[in-house]
């Protein structure tokens, strides 16, 4: 019985311990966010937050978008992964190092755009430290997911987020200085991935130049696919983006702390998949490479197995929900709110196994259309049907852009079926 339910959900003894851990890790993150809302003001918890989501922004900007288009080319050509590795790192971060200096040059202008307020213009040193710590750390992820390391990828998860919230609340308490807590809190977490990353990758400048010489035409393929992912991810993030960005321009970073921890809560279904999809793509890239029939994947079970997650942690959290808030602070009670995200991360949950297919044959015009007019219908609403703005109008904006993207994702495997 057990042997059929772990077949049924693509599961295995292995893929077990993976959740074991990584379920370990959700659970401690999540205990941190309930411990320091009661401690740290709602100006420093929206700073936290904030901080952490436009890092994983850049960072993923900053990687080219090279990343999945490499998981999935390297299953048919292993080759690939020393120039990954050793090419790509290395050219994150010297246009890193451009990014950055542009960013301190017009410091003030860009904390006003992503903290709401000049006052918080120190806080964009522990944004750069966290960019750069992200970069590290996104490269050993890639590292262990096309090597299916997955007892190695959820122990550096679990041991880096251990790192980052002891720190940070070991010297939050000897201090009482939330900013000093939280910089040492990201140093801490850079040299972790700056250790890992020496073990594991060769950076060495002459190495870094030999990799170009003789394997141009390669790095300029990965560049080429890399740009039409990163319009991709631009498009889709803009959604999730433009919900912190308007909030903290129409009320405060305080208000943007009530979004961040209802977010928090309904997102936490949301990390589990990106456990899921750590082996699924490229189990799935590796399974269809030969053929377009998708019932030779595990796709459904994958996806089975995550709305099986989505919906048993809804109704838990949603059960105990006033539990949590009179544990913490009233200030951040909205159940409606937290409903709503979660609606939306569903639906999204679902758009990304229906990507699969796409990416997996590289039809990223196809993906780049549907992501724009999903953007298309959000941005109509944002600003030209919607009158009355509240915390709620972004939220409704993001779960319209998935709406769409559901219905367009849906009628182009239709017709892909039917050709």
């Amino acid at each position: 019985m057990i042997n059929r339910i772990f077949s049924l959900l693509n599961l295995e003894k292995r893929k077990i311990i993976y959740f074991s851990v990584l379920i370990t890790e959700k659970l401690f993150v999540l205990s941190f966010h309930f411990f320091v809302v009661n401690y740290l003001s709602s100006e420093s918890y929206g700073i936290f937050n904030q901080t952490n989501f436009i890092s994983a922004f850049f960072q993923n900007i900053l990687m080219f978008g090279v990343a999945i288009p490499f998981i999935v080319e390297v299953s048919k050509d292993y080759r690939l992964e020393k120039i990954f590795y050793n090419f790509f790192l290395p050219s994150s971060l010297i246009v890193s190092v451009l990014i950055f200096f542009i960013i301190i040059v017009f410091g003030e202008y860009f904390t006003i755009i992503i903290f709401g307020d000049p006052i918080f213009k120190n806080y964009l040193l522990i944004l750069l430290i966290v960019i750069t710590a992200d970069i590290f750390s996104e490269y050993i992820i890639v590292k262990h997911r096309v090597e299916d390391k997955l007892k190695y990828h959820s122990n550096f998860i679990l041991f880096r987020t251990v790192i980052k919230i002891s720190v940070l609340l070991m010297i939050f308490y000897l201090t009482d200085n939330f900013f000093l807590a939280f910089l040492i809190s990201s140093i801490s977490y850079l040299l972790l991935t700056l250790i890992i990353s020496y073990l594991y990758f060769d950076l060495r400048p002459s190495n870094y130049y030999n990799l170009y010489q003789k394997n141009v035409y390669k790095i300029k393929s990965l560049f080429y696919e890399g740009f039409q992912f990163l319009i991709i991810y631009i498009i889709m993030t803009t959604s999730s983006i433009l919900i912190n960005l308007l909030i903290v321009k129409n009320f405060d970073i305080s208000t943007l702390a009530i979004y961040n921890f209802n977010f928090m809560l309904a997102s936490a279904p949301i990390t589990i998949l990106g456990y899921i999809t750590f082996y699924a793509l490229p189990d799935f890239s590796r399974l269809t490479s030969n053929s377009d029939d998708i019932m030779s994947s595990n796709i459904f079970k994958d996806l089975l197995l995550s709305s099986i997650i989505f919906l048993i942690f809804f109704v838990a959290i949603f059960s105990i929900y006033d539990i949590i808030i009179s544990l913490i602070n009233e200030f951040y009670a909205d159940r409606f709110l937290f409903s709503l995200i979660f609606i939306s991360n569903f639906v999204f949950m679902i758009n990304n196994y229906l990507q699969f297919p796409l990416l997996s044959k590289k039809k990223y015009n196809n993906l780049i259309f549907i992501t724009l007019i999903s953007l298309s219908f959000n941005l109509v609403y944002l600003f030209f049907i919607n009158k009355d703005f509240t915390i709620l109008t972004p939220i409704y904006g993001f779960l319209i852009a998935n709406i769409i993207a559901f219905i367009l994702l849906l009628l182009n495997h239709i017709s892909a079926y039917h050709k």
